[in-house]
């Protein structure tokens, strides 16, 4: 049926159908913008300045470029890789402070997209060339773990200095304590976890966190709409993952190490009345998801039975 032939209602029906909402066309415009991140490649200064930002928290462009060896040559480009940052998202002014020369200067932090990119970016994977030296296989960078110590941010000049970095030498006990305010309900408690003994296995989680995370915040999934801010939902699929671990692996510990487990566990979620809330709703949500496995395999063993 042509258009001309509808009725007025019909016509007045199919172009509010047609119309695209605002916040529609925002979100096409964040999906196209995750898109858009997943084919980033940063050059080194851009990864130094990541890094320079994660571990001191925020600081003005003179102290970000403490991070390279020759301040006055590297200045320029820090300038450039700042803005080209900027621009993308990853980081943002927060204040501006006068100098010591009287001068206003800005101050930058990093964004929580541009924090969750970073952990993103944490290799999950050895390269084989740590692990084996085929023939055919590329030295450099066990060369370059052999020459150089890519701990220090001022020492990385190459991607595989950044690459090295990101796999053996990357701190989140720095990044928790200078970026808290980013996400609080995974940094606030931080000290308790290192304490308790956890924060390795958190840490461990936040690659795919953080991926999941931008994934979801991005494509507009149902969390979203439940979880509302890109903080809770990274916070949810970090403790989910760390609960979900010690809930699936609790039947393989020896009953000597059960209860350590459990008050580990307990530790963590008591630490804040946050994560008491969160707790709730991840023990609900792991819970509901058990019992609808318990329910197909119920179902799955009814069925083997009657066609028996």
């Amino acid at each position: 049926m042509k258009k001309s032939e509808l009725t007025e209602e019909e016509k007045r029906v199919l172009n509010e159908l047609e119309k695209e909402t605002a916040e529609d066309k925002e979100w096409k415009q964040r999906k196209l913008k995750f898109e858009k991140w997943q084919l980033k490649r940063l050059s080194v200064p851009e990864w130094r300045i990541l890094l320079a930002l994660a571990y001191d928290g925020p600081q003005n462009k003179y102290v970000i470029s403490k991070a390279y060896k020759n301040v006055r040559v590297q200045y320029a480009t820090v300038h450039r890789a700042t803005k080209h940052l900027e621009k993308t998202g990853w980081i943002e002014v927060i204040d501006t402070k006068i100098s010591e020369k009287n001068m206003p200067t800005k101050i930058y932090s990093l964004t929580r997209e541009g924090l969750l990119w970073l952990f993103s970016k944490i290799p999950k994977t050895i390269h084989p060339s740590l692990v084996y030296t085929p023939k055919d296989d590329s030295l450099d960078l066990r060369k370059t773990l052999n020459q150089k110590d890519t701990s220090k941010v001022e020492n990385l000049e190459t991607q595989n200095d950044v690459y090295l970095h990101l796999l053996l030498d990357f701190n989140i006990d720095n990044i928790a304590e200078n970026n808290t305010k980013l996400f609080p309900i995974v940094f606030e408690n931080w000290n308790t976890f290192r304490k308790v003994g956890v924060a390795q296995g958190i840490a461990a989680e936040f690659p795919e966190a953080a991926f999941s995370t931008l994934v979801d915040y991005y494509h507009k999934y149902p969390l979203v709409f439940q979880l509302e801010t890109i903080e809770r939902l990274f916070s949810y699929k970090c403790y989910h993952a760390f609960l979900k671990f010690h809930t699936t692996g609790f039947v393989n510990v020896h009953p000597d190490y059960q209860n350590e487990r459990i008050n580990k566990t307990v530790q963590v979620f008591k630490s804040s009345p946050q994560l008491h809330k969160l707790f709730q709703q991840i023990s609900k949500d792991i819970e509901d998801r058990l019992d609808k496995s318990l329910a197909f395999i119920k179902r799955v063993k009814t069925e083997i039975h009657r066609r028996n």
